[in-house]
């Protein structure tokens, strides 16, 4: 099997800033799972929820919306960090980088989240704007792996 690029609707996300909500993932580039919803760890006082709504988190410093914030590509599959490794600087070795981690980096040129649920499945997550030439790069990576 090789490696496979797909277009995932993430659903609903909101960034809640402040102190961390309970359940929280509070070590660097964690990922928690807090009531069916999926939380990526993005700095000292910054999540981002999967599946989260602004009403779901009323004691947070600021909970905003940020569904249309983002385009998610799956990458899937065997060979999936060897894919990546062409133009992602991280580390992406299972013990560097094991499934449950997120971080935020470059991934081909292109400002990125990318968060491994899975030993061989990573979610990257970019701007709008950006997500034609991440499409583009990523199944040019594909294609060369």
């Amino acid at each position: 099997m090789t490696a496979v690029l797909a277009e995932r609707d993430l659903g609903p996300q909101v960034s809640v800033r402040g102190e961390a909500q309970p359940g929280f993932p509070t070590v660097p580039n964690t990922v928690a799972e807090v009531e069916g919803r999926t939380v990526l760890w993005l700095g000292p006082d910054e999540w981002l929820v999967l599946g989260g709504v602004e009403a779901d988190y009323p004691s947070a410093a600021a909970a905003v919306d940020v569904s249309a914030n983002r385009v998610c590509f799956e990458l899937s599959g065997t060979g999936v960090t060897d894919v990546l490794a062409q133009g992602c600087a991280l580390d992406l070795d299972p013990t560097a980088f094991p499934a449950g981690t997120c971080a935020q980096t470059l991934v081909g040129r292109t400002q990125a989240i990318l968060f491994r649920p899975e030993l061989n499945r990573f979610l990257i997550l970019v701007r709008p704007s950006f997500a034609p030439y991440a499409r583009a790069w990523l199944a040019d990576a594909v294609a060369g792996a």
